[in-house]
């Protein structure tokens, strides 16, 4: 088991770089630039969206674990539970996310407009907003956040939208199979991250994990029901807000909390936000299109 492991924790940026481009890829094939500018033109789902992930998500998670800090069993593990929690919560703008807005039927164009200022407010104020949730002098690498997002966000998404442009016809073809590889990439993902740390899973106990869920809901839920707008403004907002940037919160954490042991906690939080992330996208769609499909009828 142990070789079967350290296997999937060696695959496990490959898999992740095939997702990431996959979706990305397949989220430009279905905009058009034309639509990423009128998203643009409609400015108060987008400021919404930037108010709950980079101010409110993190007061959430900072809330609720401080909240229930007693719970937690001694001062060191409520410590570790509430940084890692806080941690991931402070960085919004993650590419999965798209893949949450994709499978619950949110508006491609806006989510990618929300997804480019998300990763733009991130770099500015996370080195302000960081020191206001978190214990101690907080290093955050700006330039490695800059270049993350430029080779998981900007040029996957920028082969797409190009290539949509440019040969529209190809872009129409290729999208069932490149929606495909996302799906299945989604798929390997889970297992090689789940499977090699189910023991930090169980270390770090029920309780947590059910306060991890908690805060993951309860950051879906408000961003849902406080975005004023259409039911795809709704959708597209609360759908992006529950994926948090995994990726960019472990460099933070590895380079200012290196005296915590939170590594386990943050795998814990990431786990249980990818796998709620899956139903709750995929419920709301199927809820909301009976909506919809209500009013088109009355």
């Amino acid at each position: 088991m142990e070789q079967v492991n350290q296997i999937l924790v060696a695959v496990q940026p490959y898999v992740l770089l095939i997702f990431v481009y996959a979706t990305m890829i397949a989220i430009g094939f279905t905009i058009t630039i034309k639509q990423l500018v009128v998203s643009f033109k409609r400015p108060l789902p987008l400021i919404l969206c930037l108010l709950f992930n980079i101010i409110v998500a993190p007061l959430i998670a900072s809330l609720i674990t401080n909240g229930l800090a007693a719970s937690f069993g001694s001062k060191a593990e409520a410590t570790t539970i509430i940084i890692a929690a806080v941690l991931i919560n402070l960085f919004a703008g993650a590419p999965a996310g798209m893949k949450n807005v994709q499978l619950g039927g949110g508006d491609g164009a806006s989510a990618v407009a929300m997804l480019t200022l998300l990763s733009i407010a991130v770099v500015i104020f996370t080195p302000f907003t960081a020191p206001l949730f978190l214990p101690g002098d907080v290093t955050i690498p700006v330039a490695k956040i800059v270049w993350t997002l430029i080779i998981l966000v900007v040029i996957p998404l920028g082969i797409g939208l190009t290539l949509n442009s440019v040969k529209p016809n190809i872009a129409k073809k290729a999208l069932k199979s490149v929606n495909e590889i996302s799906s299945i990439s989604m798929i390997l993902v889970l297992v090689c991250f789940m499977l090699p740390n189910l023991q930090s899973v169980f270390d770090t106990g029920l309780y947590a994990l059910s306060v991890f869920g908690i805060i993951v809901l309860a950051n879906f839920f408000i961003t849902y029901f406080c975005t004023v707008g259409t039911i795809q403004d709704k959708k597209t907002v609360s759908l992006l807000s529950m994926s948090k940037n995994f990726g960019v919160a472990l460099s933070v954490a590895t380079a200012a909390f290196a005296s915590y042991d939170i590594i386990p906690a943050m795998m814990t939080y990431a786990i249980v936000m990818m796998i709620a992330c899956i139903p709750v996208a995929l419920i709301l769609k199927h809820v909301t299109g009976e909506k919809v499909a209500l009013t088109r009828k009355s």
